[in-house]
């Protein structure tokens, strides 16, 4: 089976090692020389990225069922050696955009049928790039950056992220450590980080939103009717403008900051919402 990619010693865009291991699997390997960056692009497929100390780059394409062993085969893996750049597709517009293509997609059953399941080992550091209709995405390992925009897929990040941005419609969003920034705009998907970094803003319409503080930051949310919890590591000031129309307003802690305090040390959260309740809770 070859790869989408050409393998042309002199071209930049490069197929991996193409290795079979079953009639549901496709599975490329490459070697980066550090962090890279990856750009995945699948319609129902469940995404895996997993972060490691290894320079190798595996991509693992896996199907449920082999009347879909064609989508495989159609999916486009490509990478850039000089740039350490990755491109996963698991459907092209040129096998879906024609008449020929589409007949061909329900001869086969894969139009409606789940897209493959994406697995890629990155090495750390790297940043990536999801855009998914109703997969789930699942990040192991620290990134330095991970964008994911979904319509209804879950979105999970274990471990220490640097940035992270976030579009969803009704999907969950839960994470680990966010170092610098984390944005996520969500319709009606719930938010939880269990880390937020120096800056956090969040627009959701009927999600909840649970975040912990262990750092200075700064926090925006804005909802409709989801409920808003945060709780912030003791020995940091806070300072609160939160409201609410009918929700209710609470706190554990004060929340004007400390005399004398500088804002450098305090965390800053802006929180409105019309109908959610919003508290504000010191970490036990």
């Amino acid at each position: 089976m070859s790869s989408n990619a050409t393998s042309d010693s002199s071209s930049d865009i490069q197929g991996g090692e193409d290795v079979v291991t079953s009639k549901l699997e496709r599975r490329e390997v490459f070697e980066a020389t550090g962090a890279a960056s990856a750009r995945i692009t699948t319609s129902s497929g469940d995404v895996t990225i997993g972060a490691s100390e290894s320079n190798v780059i595996e991509v693992t394409l896996s199907v449920k069922d082999s009347s879909y062993r064609r989508l495989l085969d159609d999916a486009v893996i490509e990478f850039d050696r000089h740039k350490n750049a990755l491109v996963v597709r698991t459907r092209t517009h040129e096998n879906f955009n024609a008449i020929r293509g589409f007949r061909a997609a329900i001869r086969r059953n894969s139009w409606f049928g789940s897209d493959p399941d994406v697995h890629i080992a990155l090495p750390e550091g790297s940043s990536v790039e999801v855009t998914t209709a109703s997969g789930d995405t699942e990040i192991i390992g620290v990134l330095a950056k991970a964008t994911v925009t979904s319509a209804s897929g879950n979105v999970s990040v274990a471990d220490e992220v640097g940035v992270l941005e976030m579009k969803t419609a009704s999907g969950d969003v839960t994470t680990a450590t966010v170092r610098e920034s984390l944005t996520c705009h969500s319709a009606s998907g719930n938010v939880r980080c269990d880390g937020a970094g120096a800056s956090t803003k969040i627009r959701t319409a009927s999600g909840s939103v649970r975040l912990s503080v262990e750092v200075p930051s700064e926090i925006s949310v804005r909802t409709v009717s989801g409920n808003v919890a945060v709780t912030v590591a003791q020995g940091l000031e806070v300072d609160v403008d939160a409201t609410s129309i009918s929700g209710r307003l609470s706190s554990t802690m004060p929340l004007d900051g400390l005399p004398g305090g500088s804002p450098k040390d305090a965390v800053s959260i802006s929180a409105k919402t019309v109908s959610g309740d919003v508290k504000v809770s010191s970490a036990s």
